[in-house]
């Protein structure tokens, strides 16, 4: 700033009205710099004196202005610095009058709302090269909150420095850290250096964490933390020969800083910095020697869930599944950051266990002495072994497009012990107790006695019905899969849902299970064009004609594909439903995917589920109906090993 714009805004400044009570005004003009020192006699005032302060004539300038001269304005020019409030005689005339300032540096904290003092001054000094643009200064005044100490203002370059609108200490260092561990290649580090902020950079992290090093490095700093951090959740003796890095005076704060970072939307970021440290610190190696039970609690670090998962499938595979412990371990490792890598095995290894609790219930074997005994025990629970083989090779299946290389194998011997439990085991000696007690009803009757059958389900379930009844015919929906819809409609709706078993019309193929369910008096079959056709009272039952069987037993009846509807638009679907009684509703997912791949049957039973519970939704919502169906043809038996000539 000139001289002459010196002179121009002192003159406005002592022309303005004076403040209440106020005879006169003072203002002192400070310059710990000395920047207008050898300008000060062309300062000329229009209504005020100029005097100076020298350091040697304090009292005379007080007497001046205290006794001597009451009702002059005057301008107090002082290059003064008071190592104590104590040093400035003129400390209380201060008090009640006004300050100027002129330099480069004041200018700038007035533009960013700084509060005038010594010590923020000082800061501002040293930070003079990231201040002296523009740009740089708006990041630090348009903060969440402007600084108002030192500390809070090398807070706020810092945050400036990373672009962050909040000064926090996590956040500055999480940002250094996104930036990358090599301090050479860390533009952030960098630009701390570069405006002298790495000091306070350096302090913050003493202060926070205790980690206190001669040379600075980013690497052994995440080790600190993470370490530290560690010592909350594992005993500080697993980590023995590593005391160097952790400080327990600071465990709060490390904690608290990873366990911020690991839930937050940057968690990414941490894992590169976490297998930096495992890798130094050589962590896989010394978790190894750790029980399940000792690491089972600790998330920051990834090569723990890696530990456990080994350790289990190693159990597994040598026959010893022990179920409280992998129960309560994937509980425990459900709500630890990290687990979404490693979610297809620890979901595996849960069925496993839930298989070997069935297979421990039922050590014994199946010795049940009637037909419909077995029948009711299958629907009550052994259908249960099913739906833990079928989620085990759901995981399992996932599993293989996200590959871990200390894992993959671990996995695939796992899966040799489930086809033992369930193949071996539960199929092999159900199918034996079955066919030991069912072979005369079958013989005798061609059916199980006592038992609801597939060929009586529209004399039993339809007719009967005195509302509107919308029947879902899903192709191949076996019944352990119909349980879990079922419980899951009950969790989710307000609705009354029940699960209830018919015996399927023999052989259990698409084409007879479908005849079975539409209005008949009685079934043949016939070839046509070498083609085998079931006929319902003479009339094709194929998919092109089971509309015309419905209607020729109520005429209020229609027969609809579900991905016909689906791609409607409300009115249209609507239109179709309007003034009929029975509405049957074709749905063709799993057996569609049965046809495609093998290994595709258990992920379509999961999208067959939420295609039909967003099907009872439009039934409900659109169509106003209360009274839902949900029933299959057929069944599917599933084993990862392919069936042999003997097998039954």
């Amino acid at each position: 700033m000139d001289t002459d714009k010196v002179i121009q805004d002192l003159n406005r400044r002592f022309a303005a009205l004076l403040p209440e009570f106020y005879q006169r005004r003072i203002i002192f003009w400070y310059d710990e710099d000395k920047e207008f020192e050898d300008k000060l006699d062309e300062v000329v005032l229009e209504n005020a004196k100029v005097i100076a302060l020298t350091g040697n004539n304090a009292f005379s300038m007080k007497k001046l202005l205290s006794v001597d001269d009451l009702t002059t304005n005057y301008l107090v020019y002082s290059p003064l610095a008071y190592n104590r409030p104590d040093d400035n005689w003129l400390l209380d005339v201060e008090l009640y009058s006004e300050e100027f300032r002129a330099d480069l540096i004041s200018i700038w904290m007035d533009e960013m709302g700084l509060a005038s003092n010594p010590a923020m001054r000082k800061q501002v000094k040293n930070y003079r090269a990231y201040f002296n643009a523009k740009d740089r200064r708006l990041k630090v005044s348009t903060q969440n909150k402007v600084p108002a100490t030192p500390a809070q203002l090398h807070m706020a370059v810092m945050a400036a420095i990373c672009g962050l609108k909040d000064a926090q200490p996590n956040m500055i260092l999480r940002s250094v850290f996104r930036a990358g561990l090599d301090l050479k290649n860390n533009t952030i580090y960098q630009d701390f250096v570069k405006y002298h902020a790495d000091g306070a950079f350096w302090a913050m992290v003493r202060q926070g964490c205790g980690f206190v090093e001669e040379e600075p490095d980013l690497g052994r700093l995440a080790i600190h933390l993470l370490l530290t951090a560690a010592t909350r959740t594992m005993r500080q003796e697993y980590l023995a020969g590593l005391d160097s890095f952790i400080s327990m005076p600071h465990q709060a704060y490390c904690y608290d800083f990873i366990s911020e970072w690991l839930h937050s939307e940057d968690i990414q970021q941490l894992y590169d910095v976490a297998r930096y440290v495992e890798d130094e610190a050589r962590l896989h190696q010394r978790f190894e020697k750790l029980t399940v039970d000792d690491l089972a609690g600790t998330e920051c670090f990834p090569c723990i869930n890696e530990v456990i998962l080994t350790k289990l499938m190693i159990e597994i595979s040598d026959h010893i599944i022990d179920v409280d412990t992998i129960t309560s371990t994937v509980e425990k490792r459900r709500t630890c950051a990290w687990y979404e890598p490693f979610e297809n095995f620890y979901d595996g290894i849960l069925q496993v266990a839930n298989m070997q609790s069935f297979f421990k219930e039922h050590s014994a074997g199946f010795h049940t002495a009637e037909a419909k005994g077995i029948w009711k025990e299958y629907t009550e629970s052994y259908y249960q072994m099913d739906t833990y083989y079928r989620l085990f090779h759901l995981s399992f299946q996932k599993s293989l497009g996200i590959s871990n290389i200390l894992l993959d194998d671990l996995f695939k011997h796992v899966v040799d012990k489930v086809e033992g439990l369930y193949t071996h085991w539960f199929l092999g000696e159900l199918g034996n107790n079955w066919s030991d007690v069912c072979v005369d009803e079958l013989e005798n009757y061609g059916k199980v006695l006592e038992v609801p059958q597939q060929e009586e389900f529209y004399r039993s379930r339809i007719k009967t019905s005195d509302t509107k009844v919308f029947v879902i015919i899903s192709d191949a929906m076996r019944y352990e899969v119909a349980a879990a819809m079922a419980d899951q409609l009950q969790r989710e709706t307000q609705s009354k849902v029940s699960i209830s078993s018919m015996q399927s019309i023999f052989p259990s193929i698409t084409k007879f299970g479908m005849a079975a369910l539409l209005p008949h008096k009685e079934l043949t079959v016939e070839v046509r064009n070498d083609i085998l056709t079931v006929l319902a009272d003479g009339q094709s039952t194929a998919s092109t004609y089971r509309d015309e069987v419905l209607k020729s037993e109520d005429p209020a009846s229609v027969a609809l594909k579900y991905n016909d509807i689906i791609a409607m638009k409300r009115a249209e679907r609507s239109a179709l439903v309007k003034g009929m009684d029975v509405v049957y509703i074709y749905h063709d997912t799993i057996d569609e995917a049965s046809h495609t791949s093998d290994t595709a049957v258990f992920s379509a039973c999961d999208k067959a589920i939420s295609e039909l519970k967003n099907l009872v939704r439009i039934i409900v919502n659109e169509f106003g109906g209360t009274n839902i169906l949900i029933t299959a043809d057929h069944g599917f038996l599933y084993t990862y090993s392919p069936l042999t000539e003997d097998d039954k």
